[in-house]
This record gives structure tokens, sequence and C-alpha cells, in this order.
């Protein structure tokens, strides 16, 4: 009888891995290096022992057991953002793409600001995770995030190129308020990240007064 442990796992499991690895950053049991490199880990496992070898110090073995059984495989959500192999993407190629109003926000987001700009507005947004990831492609546009008081944005694993990174968020949200964990680079444009100023209330208001509800600009 083969071994249960060497037993081959699929993209299911692959991805309830990184989520369980993602709440448990959220709830404080892992720093954001280690969460790093488990989720590079957890998406390079083969078999049950390795992503035992991942989430053995996060999960009573009775509950890593039952989620490692074929039969509670998760029905992974098909739209875009919803897996790590699969992220949003929001490329703006030459016309500027915005995101503003009541739109849910899925755990993983790639932003590409090629020749224009993206703007990304989290005032009235659904979270659906604490912890979403946020990768840039570069490019030499700018990339605009404005965020709630009390989420948090880290933006510290993001390589700098010609552009400039600023950032006015703190690095860690209060109390279980979503974090931004925001990497990969910025080339001829830039990163800003804030929270909202007096334009963006007055956009808001205004969106508001009209009955108005997501704002999306491809």
């Amino acid at each position: 009888m083969p071994d249960p442990l060497q037993i081959r796992i699929g993209h299911a499991e692959r991805d309830e891995a990184v989520e369980t690895l993602r709440t448990a950053a959220g709830d404080g049991r892992l720093t954001l290096d280690e969460l790093d490199g488990r989720i590079e880990a957890a998406m390079a496992a083969r078999t049950r022992a390795d992503i035992e070898a991942v989430l053995a110090d996060l999960m009573p073995p009775n509950e890593l057991g039952r989620m490692l059984e074929p039969q509670q495989q998760v029905v992974q959500v098909n739209a875009p953002g919803w897996s790590w192999q699969d992220p949003l993407v929001l490329k703006a190629q030459w016309d500027n793409v915005v995101r503003a109003g009541p739109w849910e926000v899925p755990p993983f987001l790639e932003l590409n600001a090629v020749a224009a700009d993206v703007k990304l507005n989290f005032v009235d947004t659904t979270p659906t995770h604490e912890v979403i990831d946020v990768n840039l492609m570069g490019g030499a546009g700018t990339t605009v995030l404005v965020v709630p008081q009390g989420w948090g944005a880290d933006v510290s694993r993001v390589a700098k190129g010609m552009g400039g990174i600023r950032s006015s968020v703190a690095a860690r949200p209060t109390g279980r308020q979503p974090l931004l964990v925001v990497r990969g680079r910025v080339t001829l444009g830039g990163l800003k990240v804030r929270h909202p100023n007096s334009f963006d209330t007055w956009q808001r208001e205004r969106r508001l007064a009209k009955g108005a509800g997501v704002f999306a600009k491809n």
C-alpha cells in the first residue's frame, strides 16, 4: 500500500494551503517574510508530505488530514483574482485604469501601468480577505492606491527603478483591518499609497449624490 503522504496533490490543495497561510499571517501567527517563503513552498508542493511540512505548526493534525482528503477539496472560484495562479489583472496600456466605489476586492491583484496610470480606491470596497496581495509589473505609468484609515500597506517588497515609491500609510493595519502586501517593481513610473485627499472625497460625494455604484474605467 502506498504511503498516504506520498500521494500527489493538485491546484485545489495548493490554493487551500495558500489561503490557510494568509489567514495565519492575518492572525499574526506568521511574519510577512515567513508568509512569502511558505507560499512559495506551498505552490511548489507536489505531495501531501510537502503540504504537511508547510502547515504542520499552524493546524492540528486532524484538521490537516481532513484538508488533504480528496473529498474535502475546495471548489475554486473561477473569476480572476481568487487564486495565486490567476490574479485579477488591471493593465493600463494607453488609457488610465480606475476602480472606485463599492467594488469587491479579491485577494490577488496584478497591476501593470504600461503607459498610463492605474488608480484603485479602496474606501468603499468590500474586502474578502485580511491580506491582499498586490503585484506591480512596472511600466511608465503611476500606480495610486487609496486606502481607508486603519488599513495597512507594506511596500517594502517593491523594487525601485527610475520611478519613486511614496507611502503615507502605516505598514501594519489597525486591529483586523486589511493589509495590502505590495510587491513587484516600479520602473519609469511610480507608486503612491495614501489615504483619501480632498479631491478623492469630492469625487466620492459626487458619485454618491448621483446614486452611482462601482466606478470602473478600463
